[in-house]
């Protein structure tokens, strides 16, 4: 990445081997990441620090990928 400022990614995946992979390698090639657990967690991330690109899971416990993308879409 050329510019200065680190992009952030949320990743919210409810398998832990995969929110390790993708945010293992998003950070290897310069990302900052936060990760979430399920998408009642991802949404209080995504309010609290506005990342830039957001990876949902589809199928998460509480709040489904397709819910968190729709209320973030919304607020």
């Amino acid at each position: 990445m050329t510019n200065d400022k680190k992009r952030l990614v949320l990743v919210a995946d409810d398998d832990s081997s995969m929110r390790e992979v993708v945010s293992e390698h998003l950070q290897s090639v310069g990302y900052d990441v936060l990760v979430a657990e399920d998408g009642v967690q991802a949404l209080s991330l995504a309010r609290r620090h506005r990342p830039d690109v957001v990876v949902l899971d589809v199928m998460m416990p509480q709040t489904s990928g397709w819910e968190v993308c729709r209320t973030i879409r919304e607020e």
